[in-house]
């Protein structure tokens, strides 16, 4: 056998003929490959131009997605077949794999997934019994949401009160702030354009795509600065000397989705206006985080008071305005814990009265109910927090930790020589229900607030909770009774009890809460989102 492999090699007789045969088996088999992978390349591209073009159709009107998925085909005179036509909602955040960016199981479909197949025949590959190759394409087209409503949970306020938010705004930024009440009048009653914001926010990131925008880390100062471009007048005056002020101390950072939350498929303009005393309070708010503020509260001598405000994150990370088309986002006030301590002036035999009242405000909640575009309006369900109103002390650390209950110690109501009075009561105000809040166009022009709840709640709980406290008295440290004192003590913290009114209730509407209460914004409506057609996803 050797010899024989040895004398063909040495044999040159025919060698250029037969190497010429086989290197021609080749060329034409590798030909023939060739022109069969281009073939079915061709189809593959053609196919996939095919699929984006039937979704891109069918998304223009979900409830015929699948005849006109059909009838694109007929009219290109394709062989292919539909494999799928499904609807679902397409969530477009970076955070979401593309892989999973199309949900079938969505409640609010606002896209169509198209999957198309088509057997390409081979010209050469039937000589080894392949027929064909099979070809499977998709696409994803979104339909931008034709209906959506915009609106905010938070602040009614009529006035503002310089000392108290110099120093609200003073803790938040880190820096003094002593603005006027002309200022803050201004701030108060200026509103301005959700769209051009985030345009300009746009442009200093330099950052094109809205969905980018709201998950970037912003400065405060940079957003502040973006609504100083917003305003005019001596609003715009007082947003830069606040961005002045934010200049000079360690800058701290948000993201805007934390504040403004848009409902995936919602594409185009947003139309929407916000009071910008509201998203100022809302962004330095998220931006500082918990902390104990002390504010300085104006009463009437003889009585001084100190408040101290710690404000809590919104629950479930909640933006505080939404742009929605269902009732999937849900908009909340913050927490709130509030605490106020009166103190009287020397009363005659008894000496000093103080008076410590905690206030706690859970979130007040409100989501999209239904929008109808033939009344021009849009129905939110809304509900306000449950509140506890407490006499007795807390500490600071203890009243801005929200994930701890608050702990409080009987308040020390009287303390002299002769006299020890401590004090203790709770009362407990239950939420509202879930009501339903109308929203016409009017209300949407005027930026109006509708509240939920009883706005007469707030006296009639600090009576309620002076009339109960158990009282703890020690004369000379012996517990004797002491005919009438009760009485007396009680009738004294009534009285101390009526500038409380006044106190809780304007910082808390400063912060967007309410004892008992929920306000709730309508920012914009739009219905139909002219000028913005389906469009294939990423």
């Amino acid at each position: 056998m050797k010899g024989l492999l040895k004398r063909l090699l040495r044999d040159q007789r025919g060698g250029v003929g037969a190497l010429s045969v086989l290197v021609s088996v080749l060329v034409i088999t590798g030909t023939a490959a060739t022109i069969d992978a281009a073939s079915v390349e061709f189809r593959a591209r053609a196919l996939q131009g095919l699929a984006d073009t039937a979704a891109v159709s069918a998304a223009g009107n979900l409830a015929t997605a699948e005849t006109t998925v059909r009838r694109v085909l007929t009219l290109k005179q394709s062989g292919a077949s539909v494999r799928q036509v499904a609807l679902g909602e397409y969530r477009g955040q970076a955070d979401v794999p593309v892989a999973d960016r199309f949900n079938p199981d969505g409640a609010m479909p606002d896209a169509v997934r198209v999957v198309l197949r088509e057997d390409v025949p081979l010209f050469f590959g039937s000589m080894l019994g392949i027929g064909s190759v099979r070809v499977e394409k998709s696409a994803v087209a979104i339909r931008p949401a034709r209906d959506a409503a915009a609106f905010s949970i938070g602040s009614r306020l009529l006035s503002l009160d310089p000392p108290i938010v110099n120093a609200l705004l003073t803790q938040l930024i880190g820096r003094e702030i002593q603005l006027t009440a002309v200022s803050y009048d201004s701030l108060l009653t200026s509103s301005l354009d959700v769209d051009d914001l985030l345009n300009d926010l746009g442009e200093t990131l330099s950052e094109d795509d809205r969905e980018e925008l709201l998950t970037r880390s912003l400065s405060t100062r940079k957003l502040v600065d973006a609504l100083a471009r917003g305003t005019t007048g001596q609003a715009n005056v007082a947003l830069k000397s606040l961005s002045a002020s934010i200049g000079t101390a360690p800058d701290r950072n948000l993201r805007l989705n934390s504040l403004i939350s848009v409902a995936p498929g919602v594409k185009g303009d947003i139309n929407a206006k916000v009071p910008v005393w509201d998203l100022l309070n809302a962004a330095l708010g998220e931006a500082a985080g918990p902390q104990t503020i002390e504010l300085n509260a104006k009463v009437d001598a003889p009585v001084t008071a100190t408040v101290r405000l710690a404000v809590g994150e919104r629950e479930q990370k909640s933006p505080w305005l939404t742009v929605a088309r269902d009732g999937t986002t849900v908009v909340r006030t913050a927490q709130v814990r509030l605490h106020v301590d009166i103190t009287t002036a020397n009363l005659a035999g008894l000496g000093r009265v103080h008076l410590p009242v905690y206030a706690e405000v859970a979130s007040g909640k409100a989501a999209l109910t239904s929008i109808d575009c033939q009344t021009d309006s849009f129905t939110v369900t809304a509900r306000s927090g449950i509140a506890s109103v407490a006499l007795g002390e807390i500490t600071s650390t203890r009243l801005s930790d929200f994930s701890r209950d608050a702990e409080l110690t009987p308040a020390a109501v009287l303390d002299t020589a002769a006299l020890k009075v401590r004090g203790a009561a709770r009362i407990n105000v239950g939420d509202s229900g879930d009501m339903r809040l109308k929203f016409t166009r009017d209300d949407i022009n005027g930026l109006k607030a509708q509240t939920i709840g009883s706005r007469s709640i707030l006296g009639s709980t600090l009576t309620s909770l002076v009339a109960n406290a158990q009282l703890d008295i020690q004369l000379l440290g012996l517990g004797l009774p002491v005919p009438g004192l009760p009485t007396t003590l009680r009738d004294i913290l009534g009285e101390i009890a009526k500038p409380l009114d006044t106190v809780l209730e304007s910082v808390l509407k400063l912060v967007g809460a309410g004892i008992g209460e929920a306000d709730v914004r309508a920012a914009g409506l739009e219905c139909g989102h002219r000028g913005s057609p389906p469009v294939l996803a990423a």
